[in-house]
Order: structure tokens, then C-alpha cells, then sequence
């Protein structure tokens, strides 16, 4: 037996021993498809079917500092200065790159793995829609005993717990935010962990307080009906805060919860017909005053807002918002009305709904689109309630949790 003939088998033992086998690795190949007009990719692990890429769609994302400027991840020419019609000529690979070469002599370059995750296969198209489409957890009344909570001390300091209590608002749409500082100003000051403020109407860093010339119903010692906020915007604000610096020391001015997306899946469940009413019967909201600036707004809506594929992605519902015209035949009407108080019982069903009577300290942040908030009426007369709000942009927030991640991954 010759000296090297052992050294292999002594290897092959130990590898057979620590679990460790030896695989070759596949030869990464590539060609085209004239009929269908496709690259044609094997898999490198040897599974099938091929990846298909169509041409037009390859040449469109060629990679190369001519036509993309990845600093910028940016597209630097225009469909207008290619034919959407070139052909390649040819293709070839090299290690886990693969090269088109195009009929007007220009060569795009793709890395084999950035086009496995741009792979058109329909498994692949779901895993990367699930990429930035989030676990939504709906809620009714048992909530009450496991909101999720977040201190603000932690938030301030800590990417983990600003990154913890944004996953919390996404899931689940409402967390109490604690140890809050007694003052104006912490509002913008977690909005600027958070992102930005978007500013309304109402100005920067707004205070809600009992008002002798109300321009909002929260101004008031009235009742506060479930709503959502600002459904006269064509793009409503997605995140509210409110941060109670002093509260009313009478009976009543509990904050009002409900999940909207939970009503709504009732509703459709139980009642499609109504669901149906309150998904495509446009309803009309208005808001007209002077607060920070003088204002005029405007804006119509179905109360329940579906995307392209029929899922609820927004709730428009405000009592005191909505307009008097009625865009609906005279003969719908009764409808449409049954359908509303549907929905207004399921919310302000015990089962639907939780309350909590803020401290001071306390902030409630609210995903705005989906969680409506109301307030039980301030009895007993007025004195000191005192919140400062805000607003902010669901958008700055997916942003900041998309950055905060890639962060905490290097």
C-alpha cells in the first residue's frame, strides 16, 4: 500500500467520524433561450427547474458604472436609451459571476446571488414580499392584561429597546411607553430617536388641554368617540403620541383602545355584507378652523382601505370628522348607516376594546391607521389635564427599523 493511499483513507475516516463530507462543488452554468427570450441559470446546487431572467429585465438592471450608480443604488439611464427589444449574443460564467454580452456590444456583468434573490419563481417572489410585510398580531379585550410596555430611559440609550419597542408598535399597534420625564419636550425628543415629526395643523409638539374656544373636540370635557386621527389627510400621520404631563383628578379620562384591523376581520367574518358596504362606500371628512395655522381640510375615503390584493391596510373613522354629504344613492342610504353602527358597536363592545387611565410619566404610542383611541368624558368638573402629542409618519419608522437592524447585524 503506498504512503499516500493511507494518508486518504486516514482523512476520508476522520471526515466520515467528525460529520464533514465532501461535496464537489458544481460548476455554475448559464444560456439562453431565444423562444421564451430568457437567461437560463442551473442552479449551483444541482435542484431544478432553471432560473429564467428575462432579457429585458437583465438589461434594465445591468449593474455596470454605465447604467448604475451604486453608491446611490441608483438606475443612471433611462428606458428610452436602450431598445427594450435588444438581444444577447451570447453569455458566459466564471466562478459565481455571469456575463451577457448584448447585441449593441455593451457587456452586463450579474453576481449569481444577487440574481437567486431576484429569482422569479413564485417562492421566492412571497419570501422577499414577507422581507418588509410584518407579523401583524390583532387583539380585543384580553389585551388589557399583556400590552407590551418600553421605558423611555431605555429607548433613549439603547438601539435594542428603540428597536424592541418599534417591532412592538408594528405587531401590535399600541405600546405604553413608561418613565416618561414630567415635562414638555420628551414627545420630539423620542420622535427624533424614531425618525422625524410630521408636522399638521395642530403645530409642532401640540398640547391637548380644556380650551374656552375649542377648535378640536379633544379641547373638551366631552366624550372622545373612537376615531383615528386626522382622517381628513389624504395621507394620514401613521404614529401618534400622547404624553400625559398632568391628568384629571375627577372621574373619567380614561385613554380608549381598539383594534380596528380586529373589528374589521369581525365584521367580515360575521357580517360581509356590511364588510363589503364599509370597504367601498366612500365617506367624506372635513376639518375647518384655526389652531397653529388657520386650515380647510378635505378628504373622502372608505372607512375600511384595501390594497391591491384585498387586505386591510387602513382605517378611516372619526364621528366628528365625518362630513354631512353622502355620496350614495338615496335608496343605499339605511345601508350604509347599519353598516357604520356595526361597527361603532364593535368597537365600543367590552369585548373589542381596552382602557387605561394615564399618569403622568405615561406615554401612549399608537399605530394610527389601524388602532382607534377615544377618552371617557372628564367628570366632575375640569382640572389640569395636560398631554403633549405628536405625529409621526409610519414610513420614518419602517426606514429607522430597516436601519437599526443592518446596524445591529455588523
Amino acid at each position: 500500500m503506498n504512503k499516500l493511499g493511507t494518508i486518504g483513507r486516514t482523512l476520508a475516516s476522520l471526515s466520515k467520524f467528525s460529520g464533514v463530507q465532501s461535496v464537489p462543488k458544481r460548476c455554475l452554468t448559464s444560456s439562453l433561450d431565444t423562444e421564451k427570450r430568457r437567461l437560463l441559470v442551473d442552479p449551483e446546487d444541482g435542484s431544478s427547474p432553471k432560473d429564467e431572467y428575462p432579457w429585458v429585465w437583465l438589461r434594465d438592471n445591468c449593474q455596470c458604472s454605465s447604467c448604475y450608480e451604486s453608491q446611490a443604488q441608483s438606475r443612471i439611464i433611462n428606458l428610452s436609451e436602450y431598445d427594450l427589444n435588444m438581444k444577447p449574443t451570447s453569455t458566459q460564467t466564471e466562478e459565481d459571476k455571469i456575463s451577457v454580452s448584448w447585441e449593441d456590444g455593451h457587456v452586463s456583468t450579474y453576481d449569481y446571488k444577487w440574481l437567486l434573490e431576484r429569482s422569479f419563481r413564485p417562492e421566492q417572489r412571497q419570501k422577499f414580499r414577507r422581507s418588509f410585510e410584518s407579523e401583524q398580531s390583532l387583539w380585543k379585550a384580553d389585551f388589557q392584561e399583556k400590552f407590551p410596555r418600553a421605558d423611555f430611559n431605555q429607548i433613549m440609550e439603547d438601539d435594542k429597546a428603540l428597536l424592541s419597542w418599534l417591532e412592538n408598535l408594528d405587531r401590535y399597534g399600541f405600546v405604553l411607553v413608561e418613565n416618561v420625564p414630567v415635562k414638555t419636550g420628551p414627545v420630539p425628543e423620542l420622535q427624533k430617536r424614531a425618525g422625524f415629526e410630521r408636522l399638521t395643523h395642530y403645530g409642532p409638539g401640540y398640547t391637548v388641554q380644556v380650551r374656552p374656544d375649542p377648535s378640536n373636540l379633544s379641547y373638551t370635557h366631552h366624550r372622545i368617540f373612537f376615531h383615528t386621527d386626522l382622517t381628513y389627510y389624504d395621507h394620514m400621520p401613521g404614529t401618534i403620541f400622547l404624553h400625559c404631563i398632568e391628568q384629571h383628578q375627577g372621574k373619567g379620562g380614561e385613554t380608549m383602545l381598539a383594534d380596528g384591523f380586529k373589528a374589521a376581520k369581525y365584521i367580515k367574518e360575521n357580517h360581509p355584507d356590511k364588510y363589503k358596504i364599509l370597504s367601498s362606500v366612500v365617506t367624506y371628512f372635513k376639518d375647518i378652523g384655526s389652531d397653529y395655522i388657520k386650515f380647510n381640510k378635505f378628504s373622502y375615503h372608505p372607512v375600511f382601505v384595501q390594497n391591491f390584493r384585498g387586505e386591510l391596510v387602513r382605517i378611516n373613522w372619526s364621528h366628528f370628522a365625518r362630513d354631512s354629504y353622502f355620496d350614495v344613492d338615496a335608496d343605499k342610504v339605511e345601508k350604509v348607516y347599519e353598516a357604520m353602527r356595526l361597527f361603532d358597536d364593535t368597537l365600543n363592545s367590552p369585548d373589542f376594546h381596552i382602557r387605561l387611565k394615564m399618569q403622568p410619566g405615561d406615554m401612549v404610542t399608537v399605530k394610527n391607521q389601524r388602532i382607534l383611541h377615544g377618552r371617557s368624558e372628564l367628570e366632575g368638573g375640569i382640572s389640569g389635564r395636560h398631554l403633549q402629542c405628536g405625529y409621526m409618519d409610519w414610513d420614518e419608522i419602517k426606514s429607522t427599523m430597516r436601519v437599526i437592524r443592518a446596524n445591529l447585524q455588523k
